[in-house]
């Protein structure tokens, strides 16, 4: 799952379980964003605090459930057909007993309702996961795009024609 899990946690069992269950959290994520299910969604979260949310596409963070339910709504209104799958997680490092960060990079797909092609890009992510009594549950969640300049640059590597040197 990871390239690395920094904890204080003594048993390698009790590691192994974590990283299974943090890594369901994720597997579960990626099925409600492709089924577009945003009960499913609010449910992988920590209802009791405030969310921290803040999307490649927002200009702004949303930090209180009203912001962030009407983000989802907005979303739903907006978009016909999603993908999401998380291509790597680079690393998982508890932060404090019951609080986990988790880095990852992950990919979507989208066809916006009205319009003719889809989208899809990568985005890095930093995640914030507590242990509640239900399992592991965002706190916080943000998405971290490449700069545009770097973004270019991978685009034009790749559109080098295969085999030319």
């Amino acid at each position: 799952m990871s390239k690395s899990f920094e904890t204080t946690l003594d048993s390698p069992e009790t590691v192994a379980q974590e990283l299974h269950s943090i890594r369901q959290v994720l597997t579960d994520l990626e099925s409600a964003w492709r089924n577009l299910n945003f009960v499913a969604l609010r449910a992988l979260w920590d209802e009791t605090r405030e969310p921290v949310y803040f999307a490649e596409e927002a200009a702004e963070p949303m930090l209180d459930w009203s912001a962030l339910q009407n983000y989802w709504d907005l979303t739903r209104a907006s978009i016909e057909a999603m993908g999401m799958r998380i291509i790597e997680v680079q690393g998982v490092r508890e932060l404090a007993p019951g609080i986990v960060s988790v880095v990852y990079t992950m990919h979507w797909d989208a066809r916006v309702r009205g319009s003719t092609a889809p989208l899809g890009g990568d985005n890095r992510v930093c995640a914030t996961l507590r242990r509640t009594s239900t399992g592991w549950r965002f706190i916080q969640y943000v998405e971290s795009p490449l700069a545009p300049i770097v973004y270019m640059k991978r685009l034009y590597e790749q559109s080098v024609t295969p085999g030319f040197v």
